[in-house]
C-alpha cells in the first residue's frame, strides 16, 4: 500500500512542474527586456543655432525685405535622424542623435539669418514663419548635399535663385561651403554646418545687391 502512495504521489506533481517553469521562463524573459529597455541610450536633439540679427540693422529698419521659401533636400538626410558618412560608402544614421527641427525649416532659417547679417536689415524672413505680401526679393534653395563625417570635415551645397518680385529679374547659383568641426560631438557638427552655410548666404547677399543696385 505504501508503495502505491509512492507511485501515485508522482504523477500527482508533474502537471504543476511545467507551468512553475514557464513562468520563471516568462520572468526571466521580462526582466531581459526591461534591462535592455534601461539601457537604451537617451535621445539627444541639436539645432542649427545662428547670430542675432545685429543691433545697428534692428534699429535702423533699413534694407529690402527678403523671403526665403521652402527649401528642399535630398531624401537621404530629410529626416530628423543625423546622418554622417563613416568609412567608404557607409552612412551613418543615429537613432540617439537627432534634429530638434526639420532640416528643411532650420536651413531656410539659418540663412535668412545669415542674409539679415550680411545686407544689414532684420526684414528676413524664412518659410513658414512669416508670409510677406510686400516681399522686395524671394530666394529658393535646394540643396544637393549635406555631407557630414565627425571631426573631420562639413560639406554643403546649394543651388539658390534669388527674383526680384518688382519685374521678376533672377540671379541664380550654386555655392559651397566646407568647415571643419572643432571635435567629434555632435554640437561641433551642427556648428560646422552653420560656418559652412555662411559662405552659401554671402553669395546670396551679392546676388540681392547686384539686384538691387539695377
Amino acid at each position: 500500500m505504501k508503495a502505491l502512495q509512492r507511485t501515485g504521489a508522482i504523477p500527482s506533481s508533474a502537471p504543476t512542474a511545467l507551468p512553475r517553469r514557464r513562468a520563471l521562463a516568462l520572468g526571466a524573459a521580462g526582466l531581459a527586456l526591461l534591462a535592455g529597455c534601461a539601457s537604451a541610450p537617451p535621445e539627444r536633439f541639436y539645432r542649427l543655432a545662428t547670430a542675432p540679427v545685429p543691433a545697428r540693422a534692428a534699429t535702423t529698419g533699413e534694407g529690402p525685405v527678403v523671403v526665403v521659401g521652402a527649401v528642399t533636400l535630398p531624401d537621404l538626410v530629410d529626416r530628423p535622424q543625423i546622418v554622417t558618412l563613416g568609412a567608404g560608402s557607409r552612412v551613418d544614421v543615429s537613432e540617439a542623435n537627432r534634429w530638434a527641427e526639420p532640416l528643411r525649416f532650420a536651413l531656410g532659417r539659418v540663412v535668412a539669418g545669415q542674409l539679415a547679417e550680411a545686407l544689414g536689415t532684420p526684414f528676413v524672413y524664412a518659410y513658414p514663419q512669416t508670409a510677406v505680401a510686400d516681399a522686395a526679393f524671394r530666394v529658393t534653395l535646394n540643396v544637393q548635399r549635406f555631407d557630414a563625417e565627425r571631426g573631420v570635415a562639413v560639406d554643403d551645397e546649394l543651388l539658390w535663385t534669388v527674383r526680384r518680385v518688382a519685374d521678376g529679374q533672377l540671379r541664380s547659383g550654386r555655392s559651397s561651403g566646407r568647415a571643419v568641426p572643432a571635435d567629434a560631438s555632435y554640437d561641433a557638427l551642427a556648428a560646422a554646418h552653420v560656418a559652412a552655410l555662411a559662405s552659401v548666404s554671402r553669395e546670396i547677399a551679392q546676388a540681392i545687391g547686384e539686384l538691387s543696385a539695377r
